[in-house]
């Protein structure tokens, strides 16, 4: 137990301060001490002491200095520190006597509110946090904690309401902010889907499409595409290049093979085949506009007995011989020589009349003749040609086969005459008249 007296001197003689008992264990340990709510003696004012102890003159003798905290000035800290509305700040000793509070809790400033449900959730402890109903019945999120060397308590309490409106727009903001990047997420993933995976996949499907409908020069684009569809790019292109080259191959035996079959074999010139295809044409072409096609038929003189004579490996060489001057006469691109059957021959000749048809039919026989091709079993002593020469307008109702039958009579006619000339249909037309 101790007594501290100080008694200051002023203008005007006053006591403003006058001795009492302090205790304690705090003071006992020579600490800072804060005391409860108290009621001043001398100015009746409701206060709290904050006491000191101090080395006196005389050590034998304990002293503290000691001072009172105007609570007024403690509440208008308090209302300077509020920022929120609806907010409740107290200060509370342990006994449960409110020693301060924000504006509007100062009509309890001095009240004990040690028997409210408000109190009692502080229990014994030195901190925590708690919600429920303020000594004015609002509900709050509390929180509060022991002033340092005092068993007084801090006491802050937020607008619950308020805390979780907060709440809720944050949460709301999280789920925008959430949905948005989500979206953004997606977005991104869909573009990667289509520009790494679908998009190759269509042009590759183009591309297949392009080989099915014929067009093996299509290749799969190289594009930066995703490392897994390089290789289908890789085989499908090496496919298209081995089917491009089949295919040419193909096209090439096809071609050889059209050649074959409509070309003869020993002569080099078109077959029977080829030259009935190539008639046909040329007629009907000549049919449209109304131009003329000539023809002229051939025949070796005395073949047979030349082969019987010579034997047929002579025979065919004097057949090329032949067919080489057919190719030389037919200067033309539109001319076609042919080897008709056996020893006969064929020129067609289209757009010539009759005259022309005439003139050519007679260099080739004088050409034959310069051949000078020894055949002892003719009467002529060498191999010599028969030409029968006919050109007509197609009119309707006719075909090829007219031509044709014409160039045969005239060949006819050719041979009747002793060989070795040329007649034209048009003049055995003109002679039986005659």
């Amino acid at each position: 137990m101790a007594r501290s007296n100080a008694r200051p001197t002023l203008p005007r003689p006053a006591s403003i301060c006058r001795t009492g008992r302090i205790s304690g264990p705090r003071w006992r340990r020579r600490k800072f001490v804060v005391s409860n709510y108290i009621v001043g003696r001398l100015n009746r004012k409701p206060t709290f002491a904050a006491v000191y102890p101090i080395q006196a003159i005389d050590p034998s003798v304990p002293a503290v200095v000691m001072t009172s905290i105007d609570l007024q000035w403690v509440s208008a800290l308090i209302t300077s520190l509020q920022r929120r509305n609806g907010s409740s700040v107290l200060l509370v000793d342990n006994l449960g006597t409110v020693i301060a509070g924000d504006p509007g809790r100062s009509a309890w400033i001095g009240k004990r509110i040690d028997d409210t449900s408000f109190f009692k959730s502080l229990g014994h402890g030195d901190e925590g946090t708690f919600r429920g109903e303020g000594i004015d019945g609002v509900r709050r999120i509390f929180g509060f904690a022991r002033v340092p060397s005092s068993d007084a308590r801090l006491i802050v309490g937020l607008n619950e309401a308020e805390i979780l409106q907060r709440t809720d727009r944050e949460l709301l903001l999280a789920y925008l902010q959430l949905g948005f990047f989500g979206l953004l997420v997606l977005l991104i993933a869909w573009f990667g889907g289509e520009r790494l995976i679908v998009d190759p996949i269509r042009s590759l499907a183009r591309t297949a499409e392009r080989f099915g409908r014929g067009d093996l020069q299509a290749r799969a684009p190289p594009e930066a595409w995703a490392k897994e569809f390089v290789p289908l790019t890789v085989a499908l292109n090496d496919m298209a290049q081995k089917l491009a080259d089949r295919e040419e191959e193909l096209r090439a035996a096809n071609a050889h093979l059209r050649e074959l079959a409509s070309s003869d074999a020993l002569s080099g010139l078109a077959n029977r085949r080829g030259f009935d295809a190539r008639l046909a044409a040329d007629w009907q072409r000549a049919g449209k506009l109304a131009r003329p096609i000539a023809l002229l038929m051939i025949d070796v003189d005395h073949f047979k007995q030349f082969n019987d004579r010579y034997g047929h490996v002579e025979g065919d060489v004097c057949l090329r011989r032949i067919a080489k001057l057919l190719r030389e006469t037919a200067t033309r691109e539109d001319d076609l020589p042919a080897r008709y059957g056996g020893e006969e021959f064929a020129l067609l000749l289209p757009g010539n009349k009759v005259d022309s048809a005439l003139a050519i039919a007679e260099r080739l026989r004088h050409a034959v003749e310069d051949l000078c091709v020894t055949h002892a079993s003719s009467p002529t002593g060498q191999v010599t040609i028969s030409v029968g020469v006919a050109s007509l307008v197609p009119s309707a109702g006719e075909d090829a086969g007219h031509l044709i039958e014409a160039a045969d009579i005239a060949l006819y006619a050719a041979k009747r005459r002793g060989r070795n000339t040329v007649v034209a249909h048009g003049a055995i037309k003109l002679a039986e008249a005659s």
